[in-house]
């Protein structure tokens, strides 16, 4: 073909792929009468075949299957028509194209089926029809996570009811040992929370951080999916691997709200992580007045000491070392107010306390890694 014919041909591609994601069945009828290839790409991998099952257009998938378009063919994402047409919630052209003889066990390159591609975005009609073909109910993506589960994370109660009402293993965890009720409670999805906890979920699960399905809410700031896990029962003191609480991680990211839930469930303000930081080191770190002051009134120790010997008093700007390990000082504000707080709690000059019990050693000594901080920046997440 000469260099004129190629161009010519280059160009009835781009007009098919613009006629197909228009959505205008007779523009295609008209590219599909040129010299065109049905089958062209664009940078991403996607032939018009993508384009029209992505938007449900089952009249213009037809058209091109009647062109003989390649309905196995997969973007760089390694997406296929079928579970395009899935993950955008097209039960009419997923049937096509099942008719059409496409792959019922394609996935992508994450390992989402058909029936994951559904229960990801939410897609109830769809998750249905890939059940009642005989969609692995139990099966897992790249990331471990089950059906259940990718329905949890995008807070799809409707989907992950008929997935529990077929069966499903509502305590499977994935590759960090989270279940679909530490997913829910990442996303901060109540209803659907809710719901798995109803069916039997264990509330106290622990993914391989050791944080349950509170500590998540705690980390995430979700206000009323704390209050609702309390309110059924979780326990208000539990610590990951690091010995971080609920409440560390409120006062970390000062959150007053979560915090007041937190103590109204009776959360010890006294216990300690694995470095000896306690939930008012947290609050001193994260420069948040309120939260200490809260503290102080249920009776926080403002003289408990960490392992570097460091109190609250030096946490809030009282002493030249760093903020104990495993919380980060905030970026904001000077300190003063919560020092006044803690200095005229304790009856002390800012540094007379620390200057006498500090170890001289702390400050020459390197930071471990993997440490337990306390914030969702820090919980070596996939996810997706």
């Amino acid at each position: 073909m000469s260099n004129e014919g190629r161009a010519r041909v280059q160009q009835n591609d781009l007009l098919l792929h613009e006629a197909v994601i228009k959505n205008e069945p007779e523009a295609v009828r008209e590219a599909l009468r040129r010299p065109t290839d049905v089958n062209c790409r664009n940078n991403y991998g996607r032939a018009p075949i993508h384009w029209a099952a992505s938007r449900g257009n089952v009249e213009i998938v037809n058209l091109l299957i009647e062109a003989n378009c390649d309905i196995e063919a997969a973007d760089k994402f390694g997406m296929r028509p079928l579970l395009m047409a899935a993950w955008h919630g097209h039960l009419a052209t997923v049937k096509t194209l099942v008719d059409a003889g496409a792959c019922l066990a394609a996935t992508n390159k994450k390992h989402n089926d058909l029936l994951q591609c559904a229960c990801s975005r939410g897609s109830l009609d769809v998750a249905e029809f890939a059940l009642s073909l005989g969609a692995n109910l139990q099966g897992s993506d790249a990331s471990g996570d089950s059906p259940l589960a990718l329905a949890a994370r995008g807070g799809h109660t409707a989907v992950a009811e008929v997935l529990i009402d077929k069966g499903a293993d509502i305590d499977a965890v994935n590759k960090v040992g989270r279940t679909a009720l530490h997913v829910a409670c990442e996303g901060g999805h109540c209803a659907t929370a809710a719901l798995l906890v109803s069916r039997g979920a264990t509330r106290e699960s622990r993914d391989y951080s050791g944080r349950t399905p509170l500590h998540l809410a705690a980390v995430h700031r979700h206000t009323e999916l704390v209050k609702q896990l309390l309110e059924n029962g979780c326990d208000v003191d539990a610590s990951d691997s690091n010995g971080v609480t609920a409440l560390q991680m409120a006062c970390a990211q000062g959150c007053r709200g979560i915090a007041e839930h937190l103590l109204a469930q009776g959360a010890n303000v006294h216990l300690q992580n694995s470095v000896g930081s306690s939930a008012l080191h947290a609050a001193c770190a994260a420069d948040a007045t309120d939260i200490v002051e809260l503290l102080l009134s249920r009776g926080a120790d403002p003289a408990l000491t960490d392992q570097w010997s460091q109190s609250a008093v030096s946490v809030a700007g009282g002493a030249a070392e760093p903020p104990p390990e495993g919380f980060r000082r905030a970026a904001r504000g000077s300190f003063s107010a919560i020092l006044d707080i803690l200095t005229a709690t304790t009856h002390l000059e800012p540094h007379a306390q620390d200057n006498s019990e500090r170890s001289p050693s702390p400050r020459n000594e390197e930071p471990k890694s993997g440490t337990h901080t306390p914030s969702p920046a820090n919980e070596g997440d996939s996810e997706r």
